[in-house]
């Protein structure tokens, strides 16, 4: 049953994505603006320019922590909990105490290897979609301010001439 789930998963992943490149290409020809500011029942969303540095290190102390750095609050709670359970079922915080007390082979005797490995993926994700979100706003943020400022300060009829000074 897995096989099938999971080869589905990357169809239709990449079937989304070249739907919404077909649109946001539609969309960026036509000009189309789009919301920069929503206040809504999960929490208040506006787009800004943000540091996607900052944004890897949240997500290395705890996996969600630069997902709210991004106002991405359902996939931040998503992998807060998960986190939080992964640790909970690898006994991982429980070896770590164990390690500093200076007892090793307790230490590695109760972890379980099972839920252990799955800590590597939830951070290397984590890591990965707030930089990559970063990224992607901080061009909206971008784009959405040169169109601001075009609409708003630059003039229609100001033109300057190569090789004319300007008075």
């Amino acid at each position: 049953m897995y096989i099938p789930v999971y080869l589905f998963g990357i169809w239709d992943s990449y079937r989304s994505t070249v739907d919404l490149n077909a649109i946001y290409l539609l969309a960026d020809q036509e000009g189309h603006r789009f919301n920069t500011f929503s206040i809504g029942a999960l929490g208040m969303n506006y787009l800004d320019k943000r540091n996607p540095v900052l944004a890897i290190v949240w997500s290395l102390f705890t996996p969600g922590l630069g997902q709210l750095y991004n106002h991405q609050t359902i996939t931040a709670f998503f992998l807060i909990i998960w986190c939080v359970v992964f640790y909970y079922f690898s006994h991982a915080l429980e070896a770590v105490s164990l390690l500093f007390l200076g007892k090793i082979d307790e230490s590695i005797s109760v972890l379980d290897p099972e839920w252990l490995l799955f800590l590597p993926s939830i951070y290397g994700f984590s890591i990965y979609d707030s930089y990559v979100s970063t990224i992607e706003n901080n061009k909206l943020y971008k784009k959405d301010q040169r169109r601001y400022l075009k609409e708003n300060y630059q003039q229609l009829d100001f033109h300057v001439l190569k090789g004319q000074k300007v008075k």
